[in-house]
């Protein structure tokens, strides 16, 4: 099993995450292709992109000074 863009989101909204870019661009880097001569399992990315998400948090930026 390989992700796109299109099956990831669909695998985020399963499982009630909404992915940055960066974190995106990281799980499509490292599932976007079959690692020879072995297939990825559905469990297996699930099981990784909870990791990816739990290592690369989201980030709240600071509001500016003249919104508070």
């Amino acid at each position: 099993m390989i992700l796109t863009k299109r099956s990831l989101k669909k695998l985020g909204e399963g499982m009630l995450i909404l992915f940055t870019a960066e974190q995106e661009r990281i799980i499509l880097e490292r599932f976007g292709k079959e690692p020879c001569p072995y297939e990825w399992s559905e469990q297996d990315i699930s099981e990784q992109i909870r990791q990816i998400v739990h290592d690369n948090p989201y980030t709240v930026k600071p509001l500016p000074i003249f919104v508070k």
